[in-house]
C-alpha cells in the first residue's frame, strides 16, 4: 500500500465519513456519498494487493444513508463538502494511512491492543470498525471505553454464573 502524500497540518487531513459529491465517469452513480480510505471496512474483501498498491490515493465511497459502495475512486472524481459536521465531543484520531476518524466510543470488550470503535459520519450514522489500538493513546482509549459503557443503547457482556458441579 502506498503512503499518502504528506500534509502539513491535521486540518488538511481527510476525515473518514465526510460527505462528498461524486461526479466521476459513472454518471448513474452521481450523488452524495461518505468518504473513506480505500482500505476500510467498506472495501470489498477480495483485493489484488499489487493492483491496489498502484492506485495511489484512491478512496472508497459509501452511499449516503445506504451501504452501496464505489471503490477505487480517484480524488478528482468527487468533491468533499467542507465544515465541521461532527459533534463537539467527538475525538479525532489520526490513522497510519493519514485519515482522521471522529470517534464516539468503543464497544464493550476487546483487548488492550484492539477494540470495536464507533465513529460519526456526515449522514448522522454511528458506524463501527475493528481498530488496532496502536494509534490511540491509552488516556483517549480509557475515555472511549467509559463512554461505551455509559451508552444506554450498548450492553455489556457478562459471564454466565459459574456452576458448582
Amino acid at each position: 500500500m502506498s503512503i499518502p502524500t504528506p500534509r502539513s497540518t491535521s486540518a488538511e487531513l481527510p476525515v473518514a465519513g465526510a460527505a462528498v459529491t461524486y461526479r466521476g465517469s459513472l454518471t448513474e452513480h452521481h450523488g452524495q456519498y461518505l468518504h473513506f480510505p480505500h482500505w476500510s471496512i467498506f472495501s470489498a474483501m477480495d483485493h489484488d494487493e499489487d493492483f491496489c498498491d498502484e492506485l495511489d490515493e484512491r478512496s472508497t465511497l459509501l452511499g449516503f444513508g445506504t451501504y452501496k459502495t464505489l471503490e477505487h475512486v480517484r480524488p478528482s472524481s468527487f468533491t468533499v463538502e467542507t465544515g465541521a459536521w461532527w459533534p463537539e465531543d467527538a475525538i479525532g484520531v489520526i490513522t497510519a494511512t493519514g485519515y482522521v476518524f471522529k470517534l464516539s466510543h468503543t464497544l464493550p470488550g476487546g483487548s488492550p491492543q484492539a477494540r470495536v470503535i464507533v465513529f460519526h459520519t456526515a449522514d448522522g450514522r454511528l458506524l463501527r470498525d475493528w481498530w488496532g489500538g496502536h494509534s490511540i493513546d491509552s488516556a483517549t482509549l480509557s475515555v472511549l471505553d467509559r463512554r461505551g459503557l455509559a451508552r444506554s443503547d450498548q450492553k455489556t457482556f457478562e459471564l454466565p454464573a459459574q456452576s458448582t458441579r
